[in-house]
């Protein structure tokens, strides 16, 4: 599969359309001439197939209550520094002061319309400004994809939308994805994230007949100001990835009949 990954020919209309089945996200996939088909989110099939013993525990230690109080800090951090992220590789047009200037500006108005507090503008700032002192942004020459579906038929359909896939200076095309910590990570803690780059990594050669030179792991973190990138090889790729499929594989195993019966549900409207 990997081998021949860019060897699909595709031909349709993708709009980045979900759907809630079995209380899990699901990405419509629209094909010419076909109804549509209903992949399962990257994230979505990491979540259900891997051990979360670790988050249980984490729970039942501190109580639900605290977990679902940090567990929403975390996302919304990650939701906001995703947006400095996105608002400054949109204007890579822009001198760096200016567009610095500009994407704090825009970023905070977006802030104040969706409704996220001043602590998680605060920790998603900085943990966009760790990125922003440490280079990591002058890396890129040019963005190909920010935040678009990407999806493939393999182990039975899966989907998911990238935070970023740019050219290096060099002209290598990177997977990049976008990571928040509490505090720096080691390489045996991110395999989860490993399967996500390489979810995309395939999903995009195949629909674009492109092959990406390698994987990116961008991590802040809010302990120190030292960001993490985590170089995912093609070797890691290929091994990541067959771990990945075999579980889109059992997803699909465990879940295909309630797809099924949503797709022929669908049909009969």
């Amino acid at each position: 599969i990997f081998r021949n990954a860019w060897r699909i020919n595709f031909k349709l209309f993708i709009m980045a359309q979900t759907v809630t089945i079995s209380g899990k996200r699901h990405y419509v996939i629209n094909q010419i001439g076909k109804f549509p088909d209903y992949y399962p989110s990257v994230t979505t099939v990491i979540g259900a197939m891997t051990d979360d013993s670790g988050l249980t525990a984490w729970r039942e230690r501190i109580g639900n209550e605290e977990a679902d109080r940090i567990s929403k800090l975390a996302v919304n951090r990650g939701t906001v520094m995703h947006m400095y992220n996105e608002n400054y590789l949109n204007n890579l047009h822009l001198i760096k002061e200016e567009r610095l200037k500009k994407i704090l500006n825009d970023t905070e108005e977006w802030r104040l319309k969706e409704g996220f507090s001043e602590e998680e503008a605060k920790i998603g700032r900085n943990l966009f400004y760790n990125f922003y002192h440490a280079g990591y942004f002058d890396r890129v020459k040019s963005v190909i994809m920010q935040e678009e579906m990407l999806w493939s038929p393999n182990g039975g359909g899966y989907a998911g939308r990238v935070d970023l896939i740019n050219s290096l200076h060099d002209n290598r095309i990177v997977i990049t994805d976008f990571k928040t910590s509490k505090k720096p990570k080691r390489d045996d803690w991110i395999n989860n994230y490993k399967m996500q780059i390489s979810a995309y990594y395939v999903a995009y050669w195949q629909l674009k007949g492109i092959k990406p030179s390698h994987g990116e792991v961008w991590i802040s973190n809010e302990s120190d100001n030292q960001p993490q990138i985590f170089i995912i090889s093609e070797n890691d790729i290929k091994y990541w990835y067959s771990e990945f499929i075999k579980l889109v594989k059992e997803y699909h195993k465990l879940y295909g009949k309630e797809i099924n019966s949503y797709k022929d549900s669908k049909k009969n409207i």
